[in-house]
């Protein structure tokens, strides 16, 4: 390959990496770890696994849940993404073979529930959830956070007896550990807590120390770690690993760029020989960008697949000869693929996405990375000689960033006002009738039951508080100093505050609107904080179909977000709530919400979403991308959303202290 045109490149030889075989066989030997594993859960109930991409760790999980299965029992595994748990079905059901079990393994996510429902007659999917958890065993269900965290907010119709069959469930798995964070990890804490007499496991390939610090409070974790072998397993073949260097904003998205990725794309196309698809797997960071890449790699190449947030289930295809994606398709995807070239800016996208290639056959691959980690790299690894794959994963620690998962939050006041909420929309049906002191006295009661002894001391004093009626300046002093107090009268601003965390939903603010992806011809959704990067039109009818998308109308429930594509640059979605001071935690109210959007009907809804939404406002960027936000009119800032809000208020005290 020509590197000619990269000014900042190295190219190195990563070993195979191989772990310590263990000596028991079912059918086939097992891992050491693995082995450790299925001794270790029957007399442990909370395990973390440890283990490279590609090394087993599903078929850990099912050997931990054998011996429930032997007995009749049922286990989950909870997935981060619909499109992981279709990948991992098919492969699922073949381990369970393997280890000489019979179970029923059943996805369960929004779209398979909906056919469910309407396979079986059922007038809600709550309903059908219902047969589904309640059916004979032994079964396995593969769900994610979005129907877990329904059950336990008691959503779905038959709210309690669904709540009540998931508590018959004697095995919990939570997959890809590390992409929880914030909020979504305070309530994965909270729903480990509410199974804690379970068997429950953890698994990822780059665990966090500050999350596994929270998680050990729950008493009992153990760890379990795949070990090197220099004469075991091989899980991973030899890599051939090229770093180029992005300039320093560190970001692909011009179009130039996107033709120098393309370039790459194609060049290693020509260098694979072996006729497996797909033959070349691209990962980037950027939607956008995703876009650019596959519309200029189709130039010369038409047999490419996009894999993005815009691309509905059925029109994943990983079989072409080159796939595109986002992060998307970085964790749990099976590809055997001999070349990846692949965006990292951070630990664990680096090693996710490396892991993509050498599964099954040596391989080729191309990182870009930010100019600052580029440089660390070249002082951490030796250039043009070759490294095994932990010297790699200790260099990428060290030159990289590692995404926070603010798991220390937990232990603050802040994580104890998160807490809360989370608390208040698992338990709201059972006290909302209650006075509103009575419902605060509550909700503080319930969080110090959910959380250990170690972390309940702030919530067990703010029951002592209340059950005394001393409602003024202790209150203020041990929670909402971090509120204007100004602003926040208690006891009913501060019940407010934690109703506002009904409109949160697992992954952030629940705010998505429905639309139709005018590319695929179907239905989907949109959060209001990717519209921004969206080139669309709403539209509420028919006719308005016609007129501003000029082809026959689909048959869909109008009014709808018609997605075109996406855009390069620009806002076009912006908030300027008209009360607030910067800097101070505040509630958006629909009447001091001015949304600046294309047409004045999708004001007013994205103004009706956002009503009652916990905020914050900073100038200049929020402290974390991932954070859900929206641009400020006429200013350089942003207003922070939802939990990320107080995350963001926890982190901008902490600065100061």
């Amino acid at each position: 390959m020509n590197l000619s045109k990269f000014s900042n490149f190295f190219t190195i030889k990563v070993d195979s990496l191989e772990i310590e075989y263990g000596s028991r066989k079912l059918g086939f030997r097992l891992y050491k770890y693995q082995e450790e594993v299925l001794e270790l859960s029957a007399e442990k109930n909370l395990i973390a696994i440890d283990a490279p991409t590609g090394a087993g760790k599903t078929l850990a999980l099912l050997l931990a849940f054998k011996r429930l299965f032997e007995n009749e029992k049922n286990a989950m595994i909870l997935y981060p993404t619909k499109t992981l748990i279709e990948d991992q079905k098919a492969s699922i059901s073949k381990l369970i073979e393997n280890i000489g079990v019979s179970v029923d393994v059943i996805p369960v996510d929004s779209d398979r529930l909906h056919g469910y429902m309407l396979a079986k007659g059922y007038k809600t999917h709550g309903e059908a959830l219902y047969d589904i958890l309640s059916s004979v065993g032994p079964k396995l269900v593969l769900t994610n956070p979005d129907i877990l965290y329904y059950i336990l907010r008691m959503e779905f119709k038959r709210g309690r007896p669904i709540y009540r069959e998931l508590a018959k469930f004697a095995g919990i798995g939570i997959d890809e550990l590390h992409l929880y964070w914030g909020a979504s990890l305070q309530i994965l804490f909270t729903f480990l807590s509410l199974m804690k007499n379970k068997l429950r496991l953890l698994s990822t390939a780059t665990h966090d120390p500050t999350l596994l610090s929270l998680l050990s409070h729950l008493e009992g974790l153990t760890r379990v770690k795949a070990r090197e072998a220099e004469k075991g397993a091989k899980v991973r073949h030899e890599v051939d690993l090229t770093f180029v260097s992005i300039k320093p904003e560190g970001v692909l998205y011009g179009d130039d760029e996107a033709e120098k990725i393309a370039n790459t794309v194609i060049s290693m196309l020509d260098q694979v020989e072996e006729e497996v698809n797909p033959r070349v797997v691209c990962i980037v960071n950027s939607l956008v960008f995703s876009e650019k890449v596959a519309e200029k790699v189709s130039e010369r190449e038409k047999d490419v697949s996009l894999i993005n947030s815009l691309t509905p289930r059925g029109e994943r295809n990983i079989d072409s000869k080159i796939v595109v994606g986002t992060s998307a398709i970085e964790v749990g995807i099976d590809f055997d693929t001999q070349a990846l070239v692949f965006e990292a800016i951070d630990t664990a996208s680096f090693i996710q996405r490396l892991g993509r290639v050498g599964r099954k056959r040596p391989g080729l691959a191309f990182a870009f990375t930010p100019y600052d980690n580029f440089r660390k790299l070249q002082k951490e690894i030796p250039q043009n000689g070759k490294i095994s794959y932990s010297e790699l994963e200790k260099a990428v620690k060290n030159s990289f960033t590692r995404n926070p998962s603010y798991a220390d939050i937990a232990g603050s006041l802040h994580g104890a006002l998160i807490q809360a909420g989370i608390t208040y929309t698992l338990t709201r049906k059972l006290i909302e009738k209650d006075r509103p002191i009575r419902i605060l006295a509550n909700i503080f009661k319930y969080t110090s039951r959910i959380l250990p002894s170690s972390l309940t001391g702030i919530c067990e004093e703010l029951v002592d508080v209340f059950n005394n009626k001393k409602f003024g300046k202790e209150v203020y002093e041990k929670l909402l100093e971090i509120i204007n107090a100004n602003k926040f009268n208690l006891p009913k601003r501060l019940l407010e505050v934690l109703k506002s965390f009904v409109k949160i939903g697992v992954r952030g603010v629940y705010s998505s609107l429905p639309a139709y992806i005018l590319k695929y011809k179907t239905l989907s959704s949109i959060d209001v904080g990717d519209l921004g990067k969206m080139d669309f039109e709403y539209v509420s009818s028919e006719e308005e179909f016609r007129e501003k998308i000029g082809s026959p109308p689909p048959d869909i429930e109008y009014p709808i977000l018609v997605i075109r594509g996406v855009l390069e640059r620009g806002y076009r979605i912006a908030i300027c709530p008209r009360k607030f001071e910067p800097g101070e935690l505040f509630l958006l109210s629909k009447e001091d919400i001015y949304v600046r959007a294309p047409d004045d009907r999708l004001q007013n809804k994205i103004a009706k979403l956002l009503d009652g939404v916990l905020a914050y406002v900073v100038y200049g960027n929020p402290r974390d991308w991932r954070f859900s936000a929206l641009k400020l009119i006429g200013g350089e800032g942003w207003v922070v959303l939802g939990p990320d809000a107080i995350i963001q208020a926890w982190l901008d005290e902490s600065t100061y202290l």
